[in-house]
């Protein structure tokens, strides 16, 4: 009988490690890499963004991008998670002796008049969510974790394939590794180095030191420790929050953090006038082109 399944309170060490392994196993196969996912977004519209970058509209193409790839990442997910709970049954115990019952009763039922089914089935379902419920917790956190972590690597991936479209040199910790920039006492805070790790060796103030963040918060602060830590001239800190207070930004210029905001924000009263705040315009257009000038005027 149904009945006799007490619903499952938290899942057994065993089980979590099992499940843990199967939610990382299934979550590579069936949700792509923020780079991957941000170039599909590209190549589907390519024509628009285009458009976009040649007339200079870099914030609302950083933007669009962004949310048409969250778009897909959220497609992905619910493929994954379905996935995932589709396999519970045939992997634990508990839920797949329950599952059995079920479609033992359920098949004792195609007498039943479509209502009358109907209702069963709605009720075993409830039944049988009732006792995973532990495994769709447990799949809900790993959700919630992979979003925060899956939003800022791709504002990351967005950026870099801006700095490859307008053909920037860049070495980013994510790719040529954190011990790379540990050699040059770089921490983790810093993402990119324009245009290159060679160059901050040479000459560090004829470079483009990076951080991005998708929201500043607090961890804004992390950048100021960076800078004195590392004995930095400044700090190019790229963010699309767009709940910026003004004594933030001031207490930001004091450190010698250049913010690099969406065209929006720049735009407000209380920012237009601020040295230390650009808009992505300023900085692709303007800023790291003159690095690049000044670079291949060394013929580096």
């Amino acid at each position: 009988m149904l009945t006799d399944i007490e619903p499952l309170i938290k899942l057994s060490e065993e089980d979590k490690i099992s499940f843990d392994k199967l939610i990382k196993q299934k979550r590579k196969i069936y949700i792509h890499p923020p780079k991957d996912t941000v170039r599909m977004v590209v190549s589907q519209d390519k024509k628009y963004f285009e458009e976009l970058l040649q007339n200079g509209d870099i914030s609302q193409c950083i933007e669009i991008l962004r949310e048409k790839s969250y778009k897909e990442f959220l497609k992905e997910e619910a493929t994954f998670s379905g996935i995932i709970l589709s396999q519970i049954a045939s992997r634990f115990t508990l839920p797949k002796t329950l599952l059995y019952k079920i479609s033992e009763t359920l098949q004792n039922s195609l007498t039943l008049s479509r209502q009358d089914f109907f209702q069963k089935t709605s009720h075993f379902f409830g039944k049988y969510a009732g006792v995973i419920s532990p495994y769709i917790y447990h799949l809900s956190l790993s959700n919630t974790q992979s979003r925060r972590s899956r939003a800022g690597k791709t504002f990351e991936e967005i950026i870099y394939f801006l700095y490859e479209y307008f053909q920037y040199d860049y070495d980013a910790q994510s790719t040529i590794g954190k011990k790379a920039f540990s050699q040059i006492n770089l921490g983790k805070v810093v993402d990119s180095i324009l245009p290159s790790k060679k160059a901050f060796l040479a000459h560090r103030t004829k470079t483009i030191v990076g951080s991005m963040k998708t929201t500043l918060r607090e961890r804004w602060q992390e950048v100021v420790e960076e800078i004195s830590r590392s004995n930095l001239p400044n700090i190019y800190l790229l963010t699309i929050d767009d709940n910026i207070s003004e004594n933030k930004i001031t207490q930001m210029s004091q450190h010698n953090i250049i913010l690099v905001a969406l065209k929006k924000i720049k735009e407000q009263q209380k920012f237009s006038s601020k040295q230390s705040v650009i808009d992505f315009e300023t900085y692709f257009l303007k800023e790291i082109p003159l690095i690049m000038e000044y670079w291949k005027s060394q013929n580096v």
